[in-house]
């Protein structure tokens, strides 16, 4: 794979690859930004990125690293620009373990962190290539021995969980894959985010492209039947103006709180979902209104992250949108 070009964000970087069979792919490397008070207002609302800097987190204490695992990705979510672009099939384990060399040699002042946590989901959907992404979650702590490096990983395995994969694989194979692998792999420290959206079956359908995906009750039944340790799987909503995110209709679902986060978060500026008509609940302005929802799923016994990246940083960081400038 050649390096194609590198865009700059006040918290990190976006590498655009080009693959040998001349496909553009994305992958980062960012520091997380602390929260908390009047600092994550401040950081929040700032579109200076000296604000940002003042309030990165050390390496030593978090990395976010993401890479993709396809070539584009077969599904047509709305809110999504890796949609736009053409899906050209799978990266092979080897791909992917290039991105990930790459990141490491092109931070050589990270030499330890407590906490790398890496996302399979920059471009593709993950679920589709179940088996070359978990071969690499595995190989991790060879990986980063080899590049002499002390690092603690926390790999991300983030899915809208489709019906069935392009591998021929149900979706609950899936689950039962990533959690095998999360439970005797990585001793329970693998990070299993499910994009959910919506409370309502036919929205997500949807929003995801009109793809079939697992109904999200029979997710959470077959999710309470498993063994859960150290790290909850998270329900993520990106929570949208007019979309149904229903805290009753999550609580009659029988979330266990001892197994499950809900995570909520912003929908960020895409080019596909403005086309779309796709708006955000909540952001900058009145970012309170997601700290009610919140409030309101924390009433009713449930872990909830809330979560939203800096407005300074907001433009290009979306996922596929370098790679669209390029096409």
């Amino acid at each position: 794979m050649k390096l194609e070009n590198v865009f700059y964000l006040p918290s990190g970087r976006i590498f655009l690859y080009r693959t040998e069979d001349d496909y553009l792919i994305e992958c980062t490397e960012m520091r997380d930004v602390s929260v908390g008070g009047k600092g994550h207002l401040e950081v929040r609302q700032s579109t200076d990125p000296h604000v940002i800097w003042k309030h990165l987190v050390d390496y030593k204490d978090k990395w976010l690293l993401t890479v993709s695992t396809q070539k584009g990705c077969p599904h047509n979510c709305r809110f999504c620009d890796v949609a736009p672009l053409p899906f050209c099939g799978n990266l092979s384990s080897d791909e992917i373990i290039q991105q990930i060399r790459f990141l490491l040699q092109n931070t050589p002042y990270v030499q330890q962190s407590n906490k790398v946590k890496i996302g399979f989901a920059r471009m593709g959907e993950p679920a589709h290539n179940t088996q070359n992404v978990l071969s690499v979650i595995k190989q991790l702590p060879i990986i980063s021995r080899e590049m002499n490096r002390n690092i603690k990983w926390l790999p991300c395995f983030n899915s809208i969980l489709p019906t069935t994969t392009l591998e021929k694989k149900s979706g609950y194979n899936v689950i039962s894959d990533v959690i095998y692998t999360k439970e005797y792999c990585c001793d329970g420290y693998l990070h299993f985010q499910i994009s959910c959206n919506s409370t309502d079956e036919d929205t997500r359908k949807d929003l995801f492209g009109h793809t079939s995906v697992l109904p999200l009750k029979n997710i959470i039944d077959f999710i309470n039947r498993r063994v859960i340790t150290h790290r909850t799987v998270t329900l993520n909503f990106i929570v949208m103006d007019g979309i149904e995110v229903s805290v009753d209709k999550l609580k009659h679902m029988g979330v266990d709180s001892g197994k499950f986060t809900v995570k909520l978060i912003p929908l960020n500026q895409t080019k596909n979902a403005t086309q779309n008509k796709l708006n955000t609940y909540a952001n900058y302005s009145n970012y309170e209104k997601l700290e009610r929802l919140g409030e309101e799923f924390n009433k009713i016994g449930v872990p909830t992250v809330i979560d939203a990246i800096a407005k300074c940083e907001e433009a290009g960081l979306c996922c596929g949108q370098l790679a669209q400038i390029y096409q």
